[in-house]
C-alpha cells in the first residue's frame, strides 16, 4: 500500500523544532557518508515569458522548469525524488516520491509545497545553530512574505531573538508583517525604512526574497561577529548578497555540489577571478558530522546560503510519513496489480 498525503493533511503532523531535528538527521546521515543526494537538475521550457509567471528567475528564453533533485538516507529509511514545475501560470506544482529502504517499494507520495515551507525555514535555523554568534538578540529580516514568517518562527527556536527589524519594498506590507508577527511572537518586530536601518546591531541577518539582486550594502554591516542565512536565490545570475559580504565572510552552503552549480553569491566572484573554490569552508553535511568548524571566536562574519537539496526534502518527508501512519492521516492506494506479460 503507498500513501497519499496532500499539503492540507501535512499540517499539525510535525512542530517546527522536529523540522529541525529531521534536517539536521538527514544532513548528519550525508556528512558521515552514510546517505548521498542528488543535486537538484533544471531542465529549462523554451518560450516567452507568461503573464502571471510565478516561477522564480528564468533563464534568457525560457518560460518555465521542469526541476528534481534526489537524496537516499537509509538511516532514516528513506530515498525519495521530489519533481516539480515551475513558471506556469498556477505556480509551483510539486510531488515528492519517498520510498522504503528496507524493502524497496514505494512508501508514499506527497505534495511538497506545505513541508516545504517548514522545511526552507529549518535550513535557516540549523544553519543558525551552528554558525550564529552566542547570545543572539536582533535579527535583520530582508523579506516579508510567508517564507518570512516561517523563518522566523524558526530561528526562534535556536536564538533568543527579542528584536527584528524587518524590511521589504512594499511599506503597507512591511507594516503588516510586523504587527503581525509581533503578535504572534510576543517580540518586537520593527520595520525598518531602509535596508541598512535593518542591519543596525544586527546579530544574525536573513534574506529571503525574490529580488535578483543584492538587498543590502554590505560595507552597512555591523563591524562585529555576525551571521548571514541567504535563502531566497539559487541561479547562477542572480543573487541577494553582495560581492564584498561573500568576500568577507566564512562562507557555507547547503551542498557543495548544488551550490557551485547554482549560488550566484559564489558563482559570480569565482568568474571574476575575486575567491577560488577554497573560499566555501563546507556544507551542512560536514557540519552536522562535526567534519569541520562551525562559528569561530576569531571569525567576524559567516555566511550560509541555500537552495533547498533533496537531502531536507527525503529527511522531512520520512519523519512526516511516520507520523502519518501514526495518526492514520492521508489516503492508502495500491500499485503492482496481478497482470502477465501477453500480448
Amino acid at each position: 500500500m503507498v500513501l497519499f498525503l496532500h499539503n492540507h493533511e501535512l499540517r499539525g503532523l510535525m512542530d517546527i523544532s522536529e523540522y529541525i531535528d529531521a534536517v539536521e538527521a538527514g544532513y548528519r546521515e550525508i556528512g558521515t557518508g552514510g546517505g548521498a543526494a542528488f543535486p537538484r537538475e533544471n531542465l529549462w521550457i523554451e518560450g516567452e515569458k507568461q503573464a502571471g509567471h510565478r516561477g522564480g528567475h528564468l533563464r534568457p528564453g525560457s518560460k518555465a522548469s521542469f526541476k528534481f533533485k534526489a537524496a537516499l538516507l537509509p538511516g532514516l529509511g528513506g530515498a525519495g525524488l521530489n519533481a516539480y514545475t515551475a513558471g506556469m501560470s498556477q505556480g509551483l506544482e510539486t510531488l515528492m516520491f519517498l520510498y522504503d529502504t528496507d524493502s524497496g517499494a514505494l512508501a508514499a507520495v506527497m505534495e511538497v509545497l506545505y513541508f516545504d515551507w517548514l522545511k526552507t525555514a529549518a535550513v535557516g535555523a540549523l544553519a543558525a545553530r551552528y554558525l550564529a554568534p552566542a547570545d543572539c538578540k536582533t535579527l535583520a529580516l530582508f523579506g516579508t512574505g510567508r517564507h518570512a514568517r516561517s523563518q522566523l518562527y524558526a530561528l526562534t527556536k535556536v536564538a533568543a531573538i527579542q528584536r527584528v527589524q524587518a524590511y521589504s519594498r512594499d511599506e503597507s506590507k512591511r507594516r503588516a508583517f510586523c504587527g503581525r508577527m509581533s503578535a504572534e511572537l510576543d517580540i518586537d518586530v520593527i520595520p525598518a525604512s531602509t535596508p541598512a536601518a535593518a542591519l543596525r546591531d544586527a546579530d544574525i541577518v536573513t534574506t529571503i526574497t525574490t529580488s535578483p539582486v543584492p538587498v543590502f550594502d554590505g560595507a552597512d554591516l555591523p563591524d562585529r561577529p555576525l551571521h548571514i542565512n541567504a535563502m531566497g536565490a539559487h541561479y547562477p545570475w542572480v543573487r541577494e548578497v553582495d560581492e564584498y559580504t561573500v568576500v568577507n565572510s566564512r562562507v557555507f552552503v547547503d551542498d557543495m555540489a548544488q551550490g557551485w552549480a547554482e549560488e550566484g553569491e559564489i558563482i559570480m566572484p569565482l568568474e571574476a577571478g575575486v575567491i577560488d573554490e577554497s573560499h566555501v569552508i563546507g556544507d551542512l553535511g560536514a557540519l552536522a558530522a562535526g567534519k569541520i568548524a562551525g562559528r569561530q571566536a576569531d571569525a567576524k562574519w559567516t555566511l550560509f546560503l541555500s537552495g533547498g537539496t533533496g537531502v531536507e526534502d527525503v529527511a522531512v518527508a520520512a519523519r512526516l510519513y511516520q507520523k502519518a501512519l501514526q495518526k492514520s492521516v492521508g489516503t492508502q492506494f495500491e500499485f503492482n496489480q496481478p497482470y502477465q506479460f501477453e500480448l
